[in-house]
């Protein structure tokens, strides 16, 4: 189940957004975003890669835009977001707007000159970053510009449990990762097994090792790495695999490594939930609660037989950073129709709408708790809206195939821990390839 994880680009698309550069200076379109575009006044074009319950959820908010300003909303899909928005600029026929699922991609079109920040928008940054913590609105600024709005928001840093279990356990969730192993021994201890790993889907992996790694060596560093400028063979690396495999390993979890290995997220996440458990925690994003409801446990009641709390803390200077995902609103064209919904996507109003849902939790802190149908996605909200620092899913700006390498080279690891070593240097060898190839 390869979804939640984020959206995987297609081998080359790192290629496709340096082609962006080329074709836009080609089309005349790198001077696009200076000169005002001829757009209806009465509506607006936006794309973005949402399908399913994603899109019908925003859809909501479009019409309540719609009902308010009598401004109409077109709305396209595009899986491949990527290869479809160049095709799109370099044809000179961009939608007015986009929501695009990673901060790089912003950063990238904003470098082009094919995007309006804020301020040409009409749009005081002010109004919109206060807000918003600083975590989130530094991933639409781009040399000093605010090029968007954090429209929606993920957490990948929460851990499951069920509060009567651990009631009956008389034990209680931890804040620290050494209070983590200790309750871990201690569930041992009483014969129960601590945690269940949906590690068949290694991409659970990958997700357990970017929240040590960015508690162990920071977030400078976890950007580092995960851009080719520290190798995965570095001692930094090493340290985070040896403090992930204190509790991701044969004594902790279901099943011990054929557990870890043969387990996959959804099934992870039932040996937790289901009303036959094989343990006590999982480890994995705020999409986990909707999943168990929906489809593990219809039985389970949030707050009281199912709850989540933040990845505890491991280095203490290196605080709790949140890793996850955001998507950022962005305009490729200028308009009065196109400040409106600029200015209401960054709104407690269509926040509340969008929120309301369940599909989403918004990093806007003036969208109230109470908008939040249950206490789950209120849990999530607050810990996305308060994040001091955040980091985006390492694994998913991996280039190319590199990430599926990677969430191997873990399983691997996990199956072999003293192998460690020589695994993390022979995968170097293969993302310093591909780096170098983009």
């Amino acid at each position: 189940m390869r979804a939640p994880k984020g959206h995987r680009w297609p081998l080359g698309v790192v290629v496709a957004l340096c082609a962006i550069a080329v074709v836009a200076v080609a089309s005349g379109f790198t001077n696009r975003a200076t000169r005002p575009a001829k757009t209806q006044a009465d509506s607006i074009s936006i794309l973005s890669l949402w399908g399913g319950g994603e899109k019908a959820a925003f859809l909501k908010v479009t019409d309540a835009f719609t009902k308010k300003t009598g401004i109409k909303v077109s709305y396209e899909t595009a899986r491949d977001f990527v290869p479809v928005i160049r095709t799109r600029l370099a044809g000179g026929n961009p939608p007015d707007m986009a929501i695009v699922p990673r901060p790089g991609i912003v950063a990238d079109l904003a470098r082009q000159g094919v995007l309006h920040d804020l301020k040409d928008l009409g749009i005081d940054p002010g109004s919109v970053t206060k807000n918003y913590s600083s975590a989130w609105t530094k991933l639409t600024q781009v040399n000093g510009k605010y090029y968007g709005v954090v429209a929606k928001a993920n957490s990948k840093s929460v851990v499951w449990y069920d509060p009567a279990r651990f009631s009956q356990l008389k034990v209680q969730p931890a804040k620290t990762w050494s209070q983590l192993v200790a309750l871990t021994n201690k569930i041992r201890g009483m014969g129960k097994t601590p945690w269940a790993v949906g590690g068949k889907d290694n991409w659970t992996l990958t997700d357990w090792f970017e929240n040590v790694y960015a508690r162990t060596a920071g977030v400078n560093k976890y950007n580092q790495l995960f851009t080719g400028k520290v190798p995965f063979d570095d001692p930094s690396v090493v340290t985070a695999i040896k403090t992930m495999t204190q509790i991701v390993n044969a004594q902790n979890v279901s099943g011990g490594v054929s557990g870890i290995l043969g387990t996959a997220f959804t099934d992870g996440i039932g040996q937790v939930f289901s009303k036959k458990p094989k343990a006590e925690m999982y480890m994995e994003g705020g999409f986990v609660g909707g999943i168990a409801l929906a489809d593990v446990n219809k039985a389970l009641k949030p707050g009281k037989t199912i709850q989540e709390v933040p990845f505890p803390v491991i280095t203490a200077s290196n605080g709790n950073p949140l890793v996850g995902g955001g998507d950022i609103a962005v305009a490729f064209k200028k308009s009065d129709a196109v400040t409106q919904f600029m200015k209401f996507i960054a709104s407690s109003e269509a926040g509340k709408t969008w929120v309301s849902t369940g599909a989403i939790v918004s990093p806007n802190k003036s969208v109230p708790p109470s908008a939040y149908p249950n206490v789950l996605v209120r849990a999530e909200a607050k810990q996305v809206a308060n994040a001091k620092a955040f980091v985006f899913d390492g694994s998913d700006t991996l280039p190319g195939s590199l990430a599926d390498t990677w969430g191997a080279t873990l399983q691997n690891i996990v199956k072999s821990p003293d192998n460690a070593p020589s695994l993390l240097k022979s995968f170097q060898s293969t993302a310093k390839s591909a780096f170098a190839n983009g």
